[in-house]
């Protein structure tokens, strides 16, 4: 059984992080024919805990609860190196974003495919917002993807998010993005977009998560010594695919992924 790959996806607050954690991994149920188990983290749900008053001003706004403190880094950074290891009775929190505070019970851990065969964990997705400013996180990902969405289009989807899903007023989301979120990105996030292998200026658009989704399951397949040792019916044009991608992938290039003709990025010169 191959080792358990670890990918981590980074990017600015509403860049669509989770978005593109979920079609990676849609993505590689269907090149796995389902055998593949997939497991995914959010820093968001790592976040540190806060006492009453904290958790008050948080509710207030007058917290800055978008920079690299926020978080419990070593909580993350210990879960990942577990999962890794294929530890047994790891537990994974829950954050409510809404009360500013983890819920009561933690999630057992149990990785288990579509074909309903449980075991050690094959591929880890971890997203969130710092996932390339911290040393050790940085060195634990195999696979490290930007998402490079622009500054109005973040702005939007943060003000579509915490209006409609987090009830917050339009006001003080604004005012939560100027005083907080914009400096973060600014300052910690955008720099570390150098330390990506893959950067995606547009999100799930395009044939960027097919492309990483193909590297990834040929570094799957060549951990298992054989693509048919573990390719779940890949067809011999994904095979050819999955052996280009994967050797951009592999040798850690940085690539920014736009408007890619499939077909005219893999067929070799």
């Amino acid at each position: 059984m191959p080792q358990c790959i670890v990918v981590s996806i980074s990017g600015g607050q509403a860049a669509g992080k989770k978005t593109v954690q979920a079609a990676i991994a849609k993505r590689l149920k269907e090149l796995s024919g389902g055998r593949l188990r997939i497991t995914c983290l959010s820093m968001g749900d790592f976040a540190r805990r806060l006492d009453e008053s904290d958790r008050e001003e948080a509710r207030s706004g007058g917290k800055d609860m978008d920079c690299i403190e926020s978080y419990d880094l070593d909580w993350l950074v210990q879960t990942i190196r577990k999962i890794r290891e294929n530890e047994p009775e790891i537990k994974l929190p829950k954050y409510d974003i809404l009360k500013f505070q983890h819920e009561a019970e933690e999630v057992a851990l149990s990785p288990t495919n579509d074909l309903g065969e449980s075991g050690p964990t094959d591929v880890l997705l971890v997203e969130g917002c710092y996932m390339l400013c911290e040393k050790r996180l940085v060195e634990m990902a195999d696979i490290k993807v930007f998402v490079d969405l622009n500054a109005d289009a973040r702005l939007g989807r943060r003000v579509v998010r915490d209006t409609e899903e987090r009830g917050i007023p339009l006001d003080k989301v604004f005012d939560q993005y100027l005083r907080y979120g914009k400096r973060a990105f600014e300052g910690r996030i955008e720099p570390t977009k150098s330390r990506a292998d893959v950067i995606l200026p547009k999100g799930v658009e395009g044939a960027a998560i097919d492309l990483i989704a193909l590297g990834i399951w040929d570094d799957i397949c060549a951990k298992a010594d054989s693509v048919n040792n573990f390719s779940g019916g890949l067809t011999a044009e994904h095979e050819r695919k999955a052996l280009l991608v994967g050797k951009t992938v592999g040798e850690k290039q940085t690539i920014s992924i736009g408007e890619v003709d499939l077909e005219r990025f893999y067929d070799p010169i």
